[in-house]
């Protein structure tokens, strides 16, 4: 479960379409008495699903569940005095180069991703965030992820949405996955983070030779849809 309130978590309740409960899997046994039934989640990852922010109907399969059209404007390989004149500004930016994306976020410039023509899928949109751009401009995965959901969400005026917490609604994407870690530009961060200790959510190696995560199932309000 990719879940900031909760980073050990393996298991969650849902009731009315709701998280009612997210924890560890030891947890989990005292609700199973009462539950109507039981998934086995066969050691996906479990996340929230992608917002795009200029298509109504985005692909499920890149990992898309939510679209809304808006008017943040993207930036796309902006010129400096672009990216000089919305400096403040509310973006949503298409990570390629070249782009600002660490200088504006680390200063607490509202800033989402937004996946390019090029690069249509949401863990490639992350994956160009993390490493396909200037390193000084690179984010963490972590980060990434964030800016292409909740981030997203608060962009639009909907803070409480593009997690998963007790109290959130049921809708997420169940994702095959064959590892997790932690990923940062900076080698230095992630030997820290990959300490358990550290209680980092681990997402996806986004390397270009791993392959990408397949989407297995879609939950729509506490239901599967496929």
């Amino acid at each position: 479960m990719y879940s900031p309130s909760e980073r050990f978590a393996t298991s969650m309740l849902i009731e009315d379409s709701v998280v009612s409960w997210i924890g560890a899997d030891t947890g989990a046994e005292v609700h199973r008495p009462d539950v109507d039934e039981v998934v086995d989640l066969r050691g996906d990852l479990v996340a929230p699903g992608f917002v795009h922010l200029t298509d109504p109907a985005p692909s499920v399969e890149q990992g898309f569940i939510h679209g809304e059209r808006s008017e943040i404007p993207v930036a796309d390989r902006w010129v400096p005095e672009a990216w000089d004149r919305a400096a403040q500004e509310t973006l949503a930016v298409v990570p390629r180069d070249p782009c600002r994306l660490r200088s504006r976020i680390a200063a607490g410039v509202p800033t989402a991703l937004v996946p390019g023509h090029q690069c249509p899928g949401g863990w490639q949109t992350v994956r160009a965030a993390v490493h396909e751009v200037d390193p000084q401009e690179a984010i963490s995965a972590r980060a990434a992820f964030s800016a292409l959901t909740r981030g997203a969400w608060r962009l639009l005026g909907h803070p409480d949405r593009g997690v998963l917490e007790v109290g959130s609604t049921a809708t997420f994407l169940q994702w095959e996955v064959n590892d997790l870690v932690v990923e940062t530009p900076d080698e230095r961060i992630t030997n820290w983070s990959t300490d358990p200790r550290a209680a980092t959510p681990g997402l996806p190696p986004l390397q270009d030779e791993r392959a990408l995560p397949t989407v297995r199932r879609v939950w729509r309000d506490g239901r599967p849809d496929r």
